[in-house]
């Protein structure tokens, strides 16, 4: 490795305006391809598969609805603080309705006529209720006419059926005396009585036949009564059924009348105006979802809204959603960051030549990445957090990197070396743990790959590019510019010390002094190297002591995370100037916090509920779900035309970052209801639900990335350093500092511990997915900082010094270069901590608190203290593992020991 390295650096050297014209076409390429096929960016973060997004899909096709379509809010408010006039009402509803027809917006919500509708509505049902109580009136008096005439009617019937029964008394006598004048007829015929003894009978005869007819005239009219009565019985019958009917109409539409007044108070409780009617939300629904959305489109709806309301009297404040993406390109915190850099370079290397050349290289290999990574916007989804960790990232290395073969150039060139070889063997020895350093970074970074989660991969595979193409730049173009600068690179006074000393070797050229100039300098700067001088001495000193104080101080810090919650930026967290916390806020203070947090529930019915059954349900599920804990209010939207779901929209009690809201989307998930046709069981999703899925996935994936990074990494350290304890105590450190970074995080971010200093403007739950991307950036650079520093020791020890000289050595070789190194790389994130955007400062802040950590804390401190103790045991290596291994040669030695030999 180090010979490879040592030939490209003394090509770059010897060819130094080939390579920069090389890399001048790379950047042209990258430049040309960012201008073709440069897309739009998001700050939307999903993940496939969760919960909330299965139910997002779901609805999509249940309700036949672009669940995806973005959704803004507008927040009206009179200038003057009083009620909208009318004359304001009208100029919103205008100002709506051109809105509402512009190309990419679907629809608007006109929360005036919104309310109008509800009280419309109120004024229905108050008028329902009115005419179902006529009704029930009308039904009343009819019933007691009926239950009158029925009376009647039986009364009449009754009479009849007195008749009927003299009418029959008076026909049983008659037909007794008929049978009786019959057996008189009958003896007087048997005894042959004369025809005057017939006369009697015959008289009687007529007298009974006279008899007779009144009662068949009794009777007839008996039948004719009775026909009649029973007549009006049935029209009472009828007319019984008749009202029997209506009643039964009056109590479904009783019932219906009240499930729909049900439903309209649960509308009504989601009010978008205030009590005072000053502030009023407009809803905005677009065709498309946000990432389809251009700035000019939004800017279009904002500009269309903002004059119409300055002409009226009121101002528009508008949502997190309406503001679109912003990209945050001002450069502010790159600015703060170089100008740091610079300023710690200066003093370290004392030359404005030397100081602006790692920051150069730097520049020239985010240009390279960043350019890079955006060509890719139109082919792949990235946020626009994505471009700016790459940016971040390959700033902060790209300086480093550059720094350390820099300064091993000018340690060659202060011992007399010329300049094209001390380039190359400063590439070949620096440039191999930067290669390495390089390799460990993007490791940690491409495993975000194997979490399976999209926006990660990709935020994680541009990070990696970026170091990627920082090493590229340190170990080829930076040498091509070192040939160019010369002697240049080292001060005046240095220069003129180096002539002095060419001089006494009768040479013009200061680079003839090698020979005697190299030992000279070689032998001081051994002496040096072995003294115990500085911070090493204090560390190596009780090292016991020092190994439990740094333990103890990290564990100290590290106690916040017990206390961690994760979840996604919402307007709360923006900055307090900004439209997003505006809006937040005044939508919290005067609508309520659980306003900017609403969810989603769909309640899936049983198969084969009915339109009345699903109207029924409606208004049961809702009740349901408003009798949840932490539930303001509940407005039941859409039914599904197969009756196969309902769907709500849930207003919690508290904002979308709340503990309470968590809880309750769980307990909306574990929501049941038994019904006659079987359970009815709950789906919830909206962009609330969606931000606690996707901070509950990436926590369970944590151990596993973890695991992962850490066990590839161990086996390229283990190639580095051929031991087994020096990467194991290289972890283990990793370990304690990344808990102290992420405990500083909690503490400022979550905690509130002196935030207006970092511009905290709402502290609330760290991002969800900056523990997992800090394991993986932290991971990187603590092991660049371990190569730098234990890579000296290693190669002290390999030369015959003792374990424990070797740590003196190691340290003192490389202490001032990772010193500087580190507080360039913390300044660098220090600069995006400030940079207005509430993902960024996190990822800037935990980044700058862990390599601060790390690097002073673990690698300068308690590293040297564990290696100084275990001694020899450090450089263990089973004999099999040591014959198996390749030996890369990071450190150069075999290339600086063929050189020494050669030369």
């Amino acid at each position: 490795m180090s010979q490879l390295l040592y030939r490209l650096g003394s090509f770059a050297a010897r060819r130094a305006w080939a390579v920069i014209g090389i890399w001048v076409l790379i950047l042209a390429g990258i430049g040309g391809s960012y201008a073709a096929f440069k897309g739009e960016m998001s700050n939307e973060i999903t993940i496939p598969g969760t919960e909330a997004q299965l139910v997002q899909e779901e609805l999509a096709d249940t309700f036949d609805m672009n669940t995806n379509a973005a959704t803004g809010s507008a927040i009206v408010q009179t200038q003057d603080g009083n009620e909208f006039t009318e004359e304001q009402k009208a100029a919103l509803a205008s100002s709506l309705t051109r809105v509402g027809e512009l190309e990419t917006v679907d629809s608007v919500t006109n929360p005036f006529e919104t309310a109008a509708q509800i009280a419309d509505g109120q004024a229905k049902i108050e008028e329902g209720r009115a005419q179902l109580e006529s009704g029930s009136r009308d039904i009343e008096s009819g019933q007691a006419e009926i239950d009158r005439n029925r009376t009647e009617a039986e009364k009449g019937i009754a009479a009849l059926d007195a008749a009927q029964t003299d009418v029959d008394a008076g026909k049983a006598q008659l037909e007794d005396a008929q049978r009786q004048l019959d057996e008189a007829r009958a003896g007087l015929e048997a005894s042959n009585a004369p025809a005057e003894a017939f006369g009697e009978i015959e008289a009687q005869q007529t007298a009974l036949d006279q008899q007779r007819t009144p009662l068949e005239e009794a009777q007839a009219e008996i039948d004719r009564n009775r026909t009649e009565a029973e007549a009006g019985v049935k029209a009472l019958d009828d007319a019984q059924a008749q009202l029997d009917q209506g009643r039964t109409d009056l109590e479904t539409g009783t019932a219906e009348l009240e499930r729909n007044a049900t439903l309209l108070d649960m509308t009504s409780d989601a009010t978008s105006i205030s009590e005072d009617g000053s502030t009023a939300i407009a809803g905005i629904t677009f065709t498309k979802e946000l990432t389809a959305l251009s700035s000019e489109d939004l800017e279009t709806v904002r500009s269309e809204m903002s004059t119409a309301a300055e002409d009226a009297g009121l101002k528009v404040t508008f949502d997190q959603t309406m503001q679109g993406v912003e990209t945050h390109m001002n450069m502010t915190a790159e600015i703060i960051g170089v100008a740091i850099a610079f300023i710690i370079l200066f003093i370290m290397l004392g030359t404005l030549v030397a100081a602006g050349l790692p920051i150069l290289m730097a520049l020239i290999g985010v240009g390279a990445s960043a350019l890079g990574t955006l060509a890719l916007s139109g082919v792949i989804d990235m946020t626009s957090t994505t471009p700016t960790l790459g940016t971040m990232l390959g700033l902060a290395v790209g300086i480093d990197y550059t720094l350390f073969i820099l300064n091993r150039h000018r340690n060659n060139l202060a011992q007399g070396m010329g300049i094209r070889p001390s380039i190359a063997l400063a590439t070949g020895t620096a440039g191999g743990a930067v290669v390495f350093a390089g390799i460990t970074v993007m490791i940690a970074l491409l495993g975000l790959n194997v979490v399976g989660i999209p926006f990660l991969s990709t935020m994680g595979n541009a990070a990696a590019f970026a170091v990627f193409i920082a090493v590229a730049v340190s170990v080829t173009f930076s040498p091509a510019v070192l040939s160019l600068i010369g002697w240049r690179l080292i001060s005046k006074k240095h220069r003129a010390h180096l002539q002095k000393r060419a001089e006494q070797t009768a040479s013009e050229d200061p680079s003839d002094a090698a020979a005697s100039v190299r030992a000279e300098a070689h032998a001081a700067a051994q002496t040096h190297e072995e003294k115990k001088t500085g911070w090493i001495a204090a560390v190596l000193k009780k090292p016991l002591l020092t190994i439990a104080a740094v333990v103890l101080a990290l564990g100290a810090l590290s106690l916040p995370v017990a206390d961690m919650r994760l979840g996604l930026p919402d307007g709360s967290s923006q900055p307090a100037d900004s439209a997003a916390n505006i809006s937040y806020n005044l939508i919290a203070d005067t609508f309520g916090e659980g306003r900017n947090g609403t969810i989603i529930a769909a309640a899936r019915l049983p198969e084969g509920t009915t339109e009345d059954e699903a109207a029924a349900l409606q208004v049961d599920i809702g009740q349901d779900i408003l009798e949840q804990d932490h539930v303001v209010s509940v407005i039941p939207a859409l039914i599904a035309e197969d009756h196969s779901a309902v769907l709500y929209q849930v207003v919690p009690a508290e904002g979308p970052n709340s503990e309470s809201t968590t809880a309750l989307v769980h307990e909306l998930r574990a929501l049941t209801l038994d019904t006659d046709r079987g359970q009815v069981n709950f789906g919830v999703t909206g962009q609330t639900a969606m931000n606690i899925d996707i901070s509950e996935n990436l926590y369970r994936v944590l151990p596993i990335y973890v695991g992962i990074v850490i066990g590839l990494s161990l086996l390229v350290l283990v190639l580095v350093f051929r031991s087994i304890l020096v990467p194991v105590t290289a972890t283990i450190g990793f370990l304690f500092s990344l808990l102290a970074a992420m405990g500083a995080t909690v503490a400022v971010f979550q905690w509130g511990w002196a935030s207006e200093l970092f511009g905290v403007s709402t502290p609330g739950p760290i991002l969800s997915f900056l523990p997992i991307l800090a394991v993986g950036i932290l991971f990187g650079l603590a092991m660049d900082y371990q190569l730098f520093l234990v890579s000296g020791m290693k190669e002290a020890h390999s030369r015959g010094r003792g374990a424990q000289k070797a740590v003196v050595i190691g340290y003192q070789h490389g202490a001032k270069v990772v010193t500087a190194a580190a507080l360039i790389m913390a300044g660098v994130f220090i600069g995006f901590v400030f940079s207005g955007d509430p993902m960024i400062a996190s990822i800037g802040f935990i980044l700058a608190a862990g390599v601060l950590f790390d690097a002073f804390l673990v690698r300068m401190t308690l590293i040297p203290a564990l290696m100084y103790l275990l001694g020899e045991r450090v450089w263990w290596i089973p004999s099999w593992l040591d014959k198996a291994l390749p030996d890369l040669d990071v450190e150069g030695t075999k290339l600086e020991a063929e050189m020494t030999k050669a030369g």
